[in-house]
């Protein structure tokens, strides 16, 4: 069940029991009148009225009777409170014709009190109108008929303050309940307004929560598919180096004993033993780098591995927006290097230019391979320029693009810096060792 439902179940129930009370209310009301009336009939109180149409009652008990008629007017005040108030009418005028009492006078004050407070708007105006009517006339009436201001004024506020008291007392409590009222409904009103955003926020966070959920699945997938692909990688230059060495053993077996020739043979098994190692140890410990930090940032997820032999067929896909230069005095594109090294470089390098298309769309790129060393320096430079080519979306666009890349060249013992360039645009370098052993699939 939700908060409004139990809130309206709640004003329900306190419905109830206000109507319960009122019930209460009306009948203690309407005793506590007949037992003061009748002590005031007792007391004599009655006959307040001289005028020529004055009768008196044949019996006492007449005027008791009147009283508890009128009682039982005030019983129904709450829910008929203009047909009860027509009723006291009633009651007043036999009262008047047998002289009057004050008895019957708080009979009409408190149906006069329930009209005006129950009622709805339109009965309101016409029961002012006819009170205030009534004061007016029977004032002048009676200050013509004596030819006296003092009765005059003492008629009105006579008058006064039996038919136009009750009514503006009555008006007073109804403007405050009116007023509480639209303070309760303001306040409900803001209670659900609250609500409301407070279960927004929660399917917000809800939400945001999914999307985390599957940003962090699909980075998983990213990596699980890119460690794939580097297994392949590790396969086939393994399988390659394992097929030179059986080939070199059993070409050495096969021909009668001799020295130089089997020497030579075992310095290439032992070479091609060494390579497989090394190419075993560095993308072993790329794939443990990236398990450990696929929570931080995922690698791409791409559809083939990546070797810089393939570095002209992306470079000819970013020529199509833009001049792209490639600069490899040393020839490192074509050159043979260790699996985890090769493809390092050439994600690097595809994400580098990536996000120049995205970043600088139009501004010439230039890309750099050389060697330093046992290692390959990679250097991607844009000039910063805005051209009006659309921005291309690579392959490697999940956002992650500079920390990918520090983890590839960390991840093999490497480094990469990205910043503006000394004579503006953008520039990435990394450099990524590739051991001694650069060539040794080459000569196999």
């Amino acid at each position: 069940m939700s908060t409004s439902d139990g809130r309206a179940g709640a004003s329900r129930s306190l419905r109830h029991v206000w109507r319960i009370e009122d019930r209460r209310n009306d009948v203690l009301s309407a005793v506590m009148t007949f037992v003061l009336g009748w002590l005031l009939i007792e007391v004599g109180l009655v006959g307040l009225v001289r005028a020529p149409f004055v009768v008196e009652p044949g019996a006492p008990w007449w005027r008791v009777a009147l009283l508890a008629a009128g009682c039982l007017l005030i019983l129904v005040k709450r829910a008929h409170p203009v047909l009860a108030l027509l009723g006291g009418v009633l009651v007043t005028a036999v009262d008047l014709w047998w002289g009057g009492s004050l008895a019957i006078t708080l009979v009409l004050w408190d149906l006069l009190y329930a009209a005006a407070l129950w009622s709805g708007p339109r009965a309101r105006a016409w029961l002012w109108g006819v009170a205030v009517t009534v004061a007016v006339v029977g004032s002048v009436a009676a200050g013509e008929a004596a030819r006296d201001v003092r009765q005059f004024v003492y008629v009105a506020l006579q008058l006064g303050a039996v038919l136009l008291v009750p009514m503006w007392w009555a008006t007073n409590v109804r403007t405050k309940s009116e007023l509480a009222e639209l303070a309760d409904e303001r306040a409900d009103l803001a209670a659900r307004e609250a609500e409301a955003a407070a279960r927004t926020a929660e399917l917000e966070r809800q939400r945001a929560h999914d999307l985390e959920r599957i940003a962090e699945l699909d980075r998983h997938e990213a990596v699980r598919a890119e460690r794939s692909a580097m297994a392949r990688d590790l396969h086939d230059v393994i399988a390659s180096h394992l097929s030179t060495i059986a080939i070199h053993s059993g070409a050495a077996l096969a021909h009668p004993p001799d020295a130089a020739q089997d020497r030579a043979a075992l310095e290439q098994v032992r070479a091609s033993a060494v390579a497989s190692l090394d190419e075993m140890r560095s993308m072993i410990l790329l794939l443990r780098t990236e398990g450990r930090r696929d929570g931080a940032g995922s690698l791409d997820a791409v559809a083939a591995p990546g070797r810089l032999a393939g570095l002209d067929t992306l470079l000819d896909a970013a020529r199509a927006t833009t001049a792209v230069t490639l600069d490899d005095p040393d020839g490192v594109a074509g050159s043979a290097l260790p699996a985890a090294a090769d493809q390092a470089l050439f994600r690097i390098a595809q994400e580098a230019v990536t996000n120049a298309l995205k970043h600088a769309p139009g501004s010439p790129v230039t890309v750099r391979l050389a060697r330093d060393g046992a290692a390959v320096v990679l250097e991607v430079h844009d000039d910063g320029a805005r051209g009006t080519a659309a921005p291309v979306d690579g392959p490697l666009s999940a956002g992650t693009g500079l920390l990918t890349m520090r983890e590839r060249a960390d991840g093999l013992g490497g480094a990469l810096a990205a910043g503006p360039g000394p004579g503006g645009g953008w520039t990435v370098r990394a450099r990524v060792p590739v051991g001694e052993h650069a060539t040794v699939t080459e000569d196999a």
